[in-house]
């Protein structure tokens, strides 16, 4: 073979190669010698407790025992009567705004400061402020989000999204944006998270399945998740050999129409 010849096939070669994404940097959750496990062998999950924060919704749900009516409460009242005629979707009381000074305000009972708390110490506190002024035996307290809001941009279903979930992971975020592109950088998925005390960035790889060890697994209200794309798509050149032989080709064919176009000119 022509040493020239040889020199191109062996250019064009290299290039198809260094320009196809390979399979391993597509599949989602490979096999992962860093992937840790529990006691039972189970995969230990590291999922954080939210906290909440300024303009977060929440729902407080009072749930009253037989013939009791609390009237300045009665919004937020949930009776037995309610509950056993709605099993399969129980009232979930009203919606609360947390106002820009970490403050619910409740009828009678008035502000109580909740920014920065979980769920759980969020529940505990108005309960005790609720129990200063009804019985302890009067009703039951549930406090709870209205679910997980979080944006996606990139290479993704890019937008805002609302789940009605308490739990949520990147791969079922992600499906619900009509999964990743091809040209997406599975490898460097970055989140930016809000917390009390200030922003967080966080990185995955979620070709790998030790990705479920990590807290940035688990989607929390009001993340946002980027999607950054491979070189490939800069590039131009093609996701897979065909592609790239047909590009590197056509665009072979169109230079050498150029060429002859204006020989003849």
């Amino acid at each position: 073979m022509n040493p020239n010849k040889l020199y191109i096939f062996a250019g064009l070669l290299a290039l198809m190669m260094t320009s196809c994404i390979p399979l391993k940097d597509i599949k989602y959750i490979q096999p992962d010698e860093k992937l840790k496990l529990n006691e039972f062998g189970k995969i230990e999950f590291n999922r954080p407790e939210y906290h909440l924060q300024v303009n977060d919704i929440i729902n407080i749900k009072v749930a009253t025992r037989k013939g009791l009516e609390l009237e300045e409460l009665s919004e937020f009242t949930v009776t037995p009567s309610q509950i056993s005629g709605n099993q399969n979707n129980v009232s979930t009381g009203r919606g609360v705004r947390i106002q820009e000074d970490g403050n619910i305000e409740l009828p009678r009972i008035g502000k109580i400061q909740i920014a920065d708390l979980t769920l759980d110490q969020a529940r505990k506190k108005i309960e005790a402020e609720f129990y200063k002024i009804y019985e302890e035996t009067a009703a039951y307290i549930e406090v709870n989000i209205s679910g997980i809001s979080y944006t996606i941009v990139g290479e993704s279903g890019s937008g805002n999204y609302f789940v009605q979930d308490y739990e949520l992971n990147l791969l079922e975020a992600f499906a619900r944006a009509g999964d990743l592109s091809p040209v997406a950088d599975r490898n460097h998925i970055q989140i930016l998270r809000t917390t009390p005390e200030g922003t967080q960035r966080g990185e995955v790889d979620i070709t790998k399945e030790s990705v479920m060890n990590s807290e940035y697994f688990w989607v929390q209200p009001n993340d946002i998740i980027i999607v950054n794309p491979r070189r490939q798509k800069q590039w131009g050149i093609g996701i897979n050999p065909v592609q790239t032989m047909t590009t590197i080709f056509g665009g072979i064919a169109a230079v050498v129409g150029i060429y002859f176009f204006f020989k003849n000119l």
